[in-house]
């Protein structure tokens, strides 16, 4: 239901020359109520708020959302933070047993193992195996991690990029750049040695280029020798077909 005033056939020719004209850009876009520009080119039926709300003019306050959610929050897990370092282990913290298989087969013994930690389980424990755990040497006991739990919205719980800090993406950049910066380095001294070897071959060519020129002119002379000798095979002598044949 939209509140919509009679008008007549005249008013509504003007009302549609009106809005092909702000759609064309020839006149002034539509003002809502607090004084922003509307989109001429939004349907009426979107621009019209219902009848229940009384809204004088066109606005698009009515599509905004007016609820907000008081649990809504754009925190996120403080990760790899930790808490509490203990000293000694305590009753109720990580604890699991480790069967190894060399020990199976020689003395079926079975290797402890516990961090010593009370923010997980030993199904969830992440730490490296040990010989003797925290439990009987009371050393390299794990400090607590810090729990935190999140009452996040319907976006928040599927949004991506929740929780994402732009600044670690600097460390991406600087290790990409110093590969690129090491590629370079290495083409640009892979290039100069190629330059080196081939003026060293240059140089190895013009010293040995005044040998091989007296040896050229000896081959040429020798050539012209043999062809004097051979001026009396070069000649050809016209045949005249004759009934003798």
């Amino acid at each position: 239901m939209i509140a919509v005033a009679f008008k007549s056939r005249e008013d509504h020719r003007k009302q549609l020359e009106l809005e092909e004209a702000r759609k064309a850009g020839l006149a002034p876009a539509e003002v809502d109520e607090d004084g922003k520009e509307i989109n001429p080119h939004i349907p009426q039926y979107m621009s019209s708020a219902p009848r229940y709300l009384n809204a004088e003019r066109p606005s698009l306050k009515h599509l905004r959302k007016w609820k907000s959610d008081p649990n809504y929050t754009k925190s996120w897990y403080d990760r790899g933070a930790k808490i509490f370092q203990a000293d000694k282990y305590r009753k109720g913290a990580c604890e699991k047993t480790f069967y190894s298989k060399l020990n199976t087969i020689l003395c079926c013994s079975v290797v402890g193992m516990s961090c010593g930690a009370m923010t997980h389980n030993a199904k969830s424990c992440m730490e490296r195996p040990r010989k003797m755990g925290a439990k009987w040497t009371n050393m390299h006991i794990v400090p607590d991690e810090k729990i935190e739990a999140f009452e996040l919205d319907y976006d928040g719980k599927r949004d991506r990029w929740n929780g994402y800090d732009a600044a670690t993406y600097a460390r991406v950049i600087e290790r990409y750049e110093a590969r690129d910066e090491a590629r370079r380095k290495y083409l640009k001294e892979q290039q100069l040695k190629k330059l080196e070897e081939k003026n060293n071959k240059q140089l190895g060519e013009c010293e040995v280029s005044d040998d091989e020129d007296d040896e050229d002119a000896l081959k040429i002379d020798e050539a012209k020798v043999d062809e004097s000798k051979q001026m009396d095979f070069a000649k050809v002598e016209k045949r005249v077909r004759t009934t003798g044949g």
